[in-house]
């Protein structure tokens, strides 16, 4: 990368990074009306997102977009490996597309409604929405999603489909166990200090899904420590094979608590849902992404905004959504803690 485009894309995100509107602004939107929230969130970010009355998805789509046209000048000045590993961290939204399939397609929704739940991704999208809407059961979906970009994901959910039936959160969790293992490969094609940069927010990423996987496998569907393992992704910072495998034989949440290493555990002791953790770890996570975001090194600096505005974006859609719905305050606060 020339020293231009190293000085362009750093002054690029720096300015895209103050215009994030951070952990504790999302928090302070909670208790607001859905005007104030709007007027809020365009006031900080320099934005200008409206409703539409009759398309609740109208503003998760403009949210969307607005991430993703931002993420397009932060990669376009790399190449090679670099430019890959970014181009398949965007995919984390395309994610959300291929999850709204399979559930629509799987609970046999009418093909308008997922239609309406389905994000415009523009120039990112890879799947052919079109045709996928267009296809009669899950089976010839899935047959048809293994001819894309896709195809080693969308294998691993039919075999878990196969398994386990119409289970649609462990359909989820193998979509995004295999996302994560090819990102980590693609992670370890950058040069030597762009990878160990990176690592210190995908470590904490891997920790945080691994973990929260385990403890929903283990005891909510109370799944073999055998098969809670198996289903986990790449390691990550703290908690690596022999460390998951050891906690995984482990009965209780409090058991796997207390034998979690110091660096992660110190802020868990003591919770006891894994709503809870979930919450923490979502904090954690975020907050090293944003010392990150503040490093010299601009690979890790693009990764860390694009995990911010991925949470952010996420966080804005299921609050404004809840809003739009009508739903009580302290019911979108309890949906919305474990999304940041």
């Amino acid at each position: 990368m020339s020293s231009y485009s190293s000085a362009y894309l750093s002054t690029r995100l720096s300015i895209f990074a103050s215009n994030l509107l951070g952990i504790h602004r999302l928090m302070d939107l909670l208790g607001l009306d859905l005007q104030t929230i709007l007027k809020r969130v365009n006031q900080f970010t320099g934005n200008d997102y409206r409703i539409d009355d009759t398309d609740t998805h109208y503003l998760e789509n403009q949210l969307a977009s607005s991430a993703l046209n931002d993420f397009q000048p932060i990669i376009r000045p790399f190449s090679g490996n670099e430019r890959l590993f970014f181009y398949y961290t965007i995919r984390w939204f395309e994610l959300v597309n291929l999850k709204v399939l399979i559930r629509g397609k799987f609970t046999r929704a009418d093909n308008s409604v997922i239609q309406q739940q389905l994000v415009d991704l523009g120039d990112f999208a890879e799947l052919p929405l079109k045709k996928l809407l267009e296809t009669e059961d899950p089976h010839e979906m899935l047959r048809l999603l293994e001819t894309t970009a896709y195809a080693g994901i969308v294998r691993q959910a039919r075999n878990v489909y196969e398994e386990h039936g119409n289970d649609l959160f462990l359909l989820d969790a193998t979509i995004d166990r295999s996302f994560f293992i090819n990102l980590k490969k693609r992670l370890l094609r950058l040069d030597n200090q762009d990878a160990s940069e990176v690592n210190q927010v995908m470590g904490v990423l891997l920790d945080r899904f691994n973990l929260l996987c385990l403890l929903r496998y283990r005891f909510s569907y109370h799944l073999s420590s055998a098969k809670s393992y198996f289903l986990l992704t790449a390691s990550g910072k703290n908690l690596h094979s022999a460390t998951l495998m050891r906690l995984a034989k482990l009965e209780t949440i409090d058991e796997v608590l207390a034998a979690l290493p110091d660096s992660l555990g110190a802020n868990l002791s003591g919770l006891k849902t894994i709503s809870d953790i979930e919450m923490v770890l979502e904090y954690s996570t975020l907050a090293i992404a944003s010392k990150v975001l503040k490093h010299n090194n601009l690979v890790s600096r693009c990764f860390a905004y694009i995990i911010l505005r991925e949470a952010e974006t996420r966080f804005l859609q299921a609050l404004i959504k809840g809003k739009q719905l009508a739903f009580d305050d302290k019911l979108i606060r309890q949906a919305l803690v474990g999304t940041i």
